[in-house]
C-alpha cells in the first residue's frame, strides 16, 4: 500500500500531486489515504477536534498535512482514534489509552509474524 503525503507518496521526494493523480479506486482501497479533514473526522467519530489533537500529542496518530497545513486523517487513523475513544469513555486517561492501543498493535504485529526457527 502507498503512504500518502501532502505532496504525493511519502518516501518519494520526486513525487508531487501534479505528477501522480491516484485513481479513485486507489484512494478507496487505501486505508492510509488521508481523506478526512479534522472536522469530518471529529464528526464521524463523534469526538471533539481537541480530542483528536490530544491523540496526536500523545503520539497515537500523526495526521498528514495538506499543502495549506490542515490535518488530514486516514481510515486507519480513524480506527485507532475510535479505539481510543472507547477506552476514554470507559474512564481510561488519554495517555494510558494511547499506550494500551500501541501495545495492542505491537501484540497483533507480533502474533501475525511467523516465529523464527529456533532449531528445536
Amino acid at each position: 500500500m502507498h503512504r500518502w503525503c501532502a505532496g504525493g507518496f511519502c518516501g518519494d521526494p520526486g513525487a508531487s500531486m501534479n505528477q501522480h493523480h491516484p485513481e479513485p479506486d486507489e484512494k478507496f482501497d487505501d486505508a492510509d489515504y488521508p481523506a478526512y479533514t479534522m472536522g469530518r473526522a471529529a464528526a464521524v467519530l463523534e469526538v471533539t477536534q481537541p480530542f483528536l489533537r490530544s491523540l496526536e500529542g500523545a503520539g497515537l496518530i500523526t495526521p498528514q498535512r495538506s499543502t495549506g497545513g490542515h490535518r488530514r486523517y486516514s481510515r486507519a487513523q480513524l480506527r485507532r482514534a475510535s479505539r481510543a475513544r472507547e477506552l476514554v469513555d470507559q474512564g481510561t486517561p488519554v495517555t494510558a489509552a494511547c499506550r494500551i492501543i500501541t501495545l495492542e498493535d505491537q501484540l497483533a504485529d507480533h502474533t501475525n509474524q511467523p516465529y523464527p526457527d529456533t532449531g528445536t
